[in-house]
């Protein structure tokens, strides 16, 4: 289970909480992102590009787009190339 969650020190702080198979996931991903905070990124980014997909109109598609291009400074690696790794892992 992953849940993610607000830090009440740090409000503009979300973290990733996981168990189980999404644990050992967010693991491989820490690793082969070569940190905690781009594995974690990579976690909120795609679930935040998921919601705005499955809206319709210009200003989601408009921010899905942003948020692709914006991919690879947070993640290390471009939005394209992490879809390519998650299928490997």
């Amino acid at each position: 289970m992953l849940d993610i969650s607000f830090r009440s020190n740090k409000p503009r702080s979300i973290v990733v909480y996981a168990d189980g198979a999404d644990a050992r996931l967010l693991r491989k991903l820490m690793t082969v992102l070569g940190s905690e905070e781009r594995a974690q990124n990579a976690l909120i980014l795609t679930g935040f590009l998921s919601k705005l997909e499955k809206k319709t109109g210009a200003e989601s598609l408009a921010r899905a787009k942003g948020v692709r291009e914006s991919f690879e400074e947070l993640v290390g690696v471009p939005y394209q190339q992490f879809q390519q790794l998650i299928e490997t892992i």
